[in-house]
């Protein structure tokens, strides 16, 4: 990997993110570069510079936000990671859409919030929109990860092959780290196979993968959700890998599978988009 991307809102959870983002880059040889983002429906990389003193609240807040974001990584150890921030005033989640794709980012990583959480901000109210969009891999976290945790994923797929470009987007990060990868299979009682057709539904997945260690499970579950939370859990899985798809098809798990996986767990969820 090359490049990290990590919005920053100035909270617990984005820090969480920015040190999660640190083990990330440390073992990868990356540069993270951290975003905040002014929030403002006007489109402002486009209004003249007249307009622009117009809006001297915004342009207030884009000084006071560049002064903030310089103190926190002053305030980090950063351990030769080299890192740059940058502020951009606009939607926040087509700024740091933008930003990974004008920066050719190989990841970003993000913090999320979830139950118990209500008050909307930067970071929480744009993740979705973050997962929707993102043609890099998505990495929301709750808590600061470690070594660890990065050691073992569950990938939660259907093993079709159509997920299959997805999953090889993460393989320059599962490679960095040497992490063992646990195949997931799901079963519930609305979309049900037996056990033998999802085991070699995952060997025919499996082909062309043999320099990582891969390990099969299928987990039988009333809710596809729960049971990738509870086998994670029972295994004490470092983190969750999904193969995501905006449409309601069977052949693969749903952005909204993603959410529900962050809203109930403190697991952190590799999530890319499919084409």
């Amino acid at each position: 990997m090359k490049r990290i991307i990590v919005p920053i809102d100035f909270s617990t959870y984005s820090d969480n993110a920015f040190l999660s983002a640190l083990k990330i880059a440390q073992k990868s040889n990356s540069s993270i570069t951290l975003i905040n983002v002014v929030s403002t429906e006007l489109d402002w990389k486009n209004l003249s510079k007249e307009r622009k003193n117009q809006n001297q609240s915004i342009l207030d807040m884009e000084a006071e936000a560049k002064d903030k974001l310089r103190t926190f990584i002053l305030d980090h150890k950063l351990n030769t990671v080299p890192v740059e921030a940058v502020v951009e005033v606009g939607v926040p989640h087509e700024e740091i859409v933008d930003i990974a794709k004008k920066h050719a980012a190989n990841l970003i990583v993000i913090g999320s919030y979830g139950i118990g959480h209500t008050n909307e901000k930067f970071v929480g109210s744009n993740l979705q929109k973050v997962l929707r969009n993102a043609d890099c891999p998505v990495l929301a976290v709750k808590k600061a990860m470690n070594g660890n945790d990065l050691r073992k994923m569950a990938f939660a797929s259907k093993f079709n092959e159509d997920s299959r470009p997805a999953f090889m987007k993460m393989k320059p990060i599962l490679k960095d780290f040497q992490t063992s990868i646990h195949f997931l299979y799901i079963n519930t009682p609305s979309d049900f196979i037996n056990s033998g057709a999802a085991e070699r539904k995952m060997d025919i997945y499996a082909k062309g993968l043999e320099d990582h260690v891969i390990h099969k499970h299928v987990y039988s579950h009333k809710e596809a959700e729960n049971g990738i939370v509870e086998f994670t859990k029972k295994n004490k899985i470092g983190f969750i890998g999904i193969a995501s798809n905006n449409r309601k098809a069977k052949s693969t798990y749903q952005i909204g599978t993603t959410d529900t996986v962050l809203f109930k767990s403190d697991i952190p969820v590799l999530s890319v988009k499919m084409e």
